[in-house]
């Protein structure tokens, strides 16, 4: 959950996990653990160190891939030039708006997308809607997705579902072999794009519908909920 202490003891949990599927001949049919995030590269590459992941894992919903093997991080073929120029007429446009209200503030560590953070209950709801004007308006190649702390504008050829094929190509797996756990609305497009889906209780009501499951569970437990179904094939 977003501003409290990680539940270090269950993320070791998934770290066990993930450093057994890494060892096919002793654990053939524990499934390889990843990361798919909106987050940027900082934060995604530390989680896959803490989670022990050795496959590739994305961020900025994908545009971006890291892998934790090599060390190398590549860029979506659909991140163009043009698209990052559009990005900076977007974070520009954002950042006026940020002038005005002092409860939000930009998130300049993503490349891919133009990102805004703030509090619950502030200004970030009459913000939303003015963005969502103006990139319908001026930016529709875009998409406007959002949670209860934050507003990411993200080019339609990078959301999370492109994101997970890129990732399936990458890997030599069929979606169909993939799961994914999501909470937000940026996550719809990839909860029905793969094999098995699932969504935590903390879940938006979009993401959960979409969801093959929605757990009773929260955050981290239901992610392990929904490990343990996928590795046990139920």
């Amino acid at each position: 959950m977003p501003y409290q202490p990680f539940r270090i003891d269950r993320l070791n949990e998934l770290a066990a996990f993930s450093a057994q599927a890494g060892l096919p001949k002793s654990h053939p049919t524990l499934p390889a653990v990843s990361i798919c995030s909106g987050r940027a590269y900082p934060y995604v590459e530390a989680m896959s160190q803490l989670l022990h992941v050795q496959t590739p894992v994305l961020f900025e919903a994908g545009a971006g891939m890291f892998d934790p093997v090599s060390a190398l991080t590549t860029w979506h073929p659909n991140f163009t030039e043009s698209i990052r120029l559009e990005i900076d007429e977007l974070r520009h446009y954002m950042e006026q708006m940020v002038s005005r209200k002092a409860d939000l503030s930009i998130d300049y560590a993503k490349r891919s997308q133009a990102a805004m953070v703030g509090v619950p209950n502030g200004s970030l709801d009459d913000a939303r809607d003015e963005l969502e004007r103006f990139v319908a308006t001026h930016h529709p190649g875009f998409i406007v997705f959002h949670t209860h702390i934050s507003i990411d504008i993200v080019p339609s050829g990078l959301t999370k579902a492109e994101g997970m094929v890129w990732l399936a190509q990458t890997c030599g797996v069929d979606l169909e072999e993939m799961a994914f756990v999501g909470d937000t609305g940026g996550d719809v497009g990839a909860l029905k794009t793969v094999g098995a889906s699932f969504s935590p209780a903390n879940g938006t009501p979009d993401a959960r519908a979409a969801a093959h499951h929605a757990s009773d569970l929260f955050d981290i437990d239901a992610v392990l909920e929904a490990y343990n179904a996928v590795s046990s094939g139920s």
